[in-house]
């Protein structure tokens, strides 16, 4: 019996969800954050990657960390932030057929929002997708 070819999508995700936000919104993004980035921004935190398919299928359950940081010292900049992906990822789905993958479904999990030790304000947006492989 022939095995599928196993293909990790971390990457395509990762580049999907950066040009979704960049494009759907107006705060910087970051992959790595630089020494001096001006707040606020948005940086990728953890994305973990779960297969879920069948002998057939190559099916992954993904999920992404997204880290909003502001140093606003109210909380109205980090929500409208917050607001803001979670309207552009309810609106339109990761596009990562370019890596031969295609979304199945996308979510926003989970919300977070803290201050920070000295000021400003930190929030957590999780984003859960599923998607397959389509090269298999």
């Amino acid at each position: 019996m022939a095995r599928l070819k196993t293909r990790v999508p971390i990457l395509a995700v990762q580049k999907g969800l950066v040009a979704l936000l960049t494009q759907g919104q107006s705060t910087k993004i970051y992959d790595d954050v630089v020494p001096k980035a001006k707040l606020p921004y948005i940086s990728i935190g953890a994305i973990n990657v779960k297969p879920n398919g069948s002998k057939d299928s190559a099916i992954y359950d993904v999920s992404v960390q997204l880290h909003l940081w502001s140093d606003y010292q109210g909380k109205f900049e980090i929500n409208s932030m917050m607001n803001d992906v979670a309207t552009v990822l309810s609106y339109a789905p990761i596009d990562i057929s370019a890596d031969g993958f295609s979304i199945i479904s996308q979510e926003t999990d989970f919300f977070e929002v803290f201050s920070e030790e000295v000021h400003g304000y930190h929030g957590v947006i999780t984003v859960v997708i599923t998607i397959q492989d389509m090269e298999v």
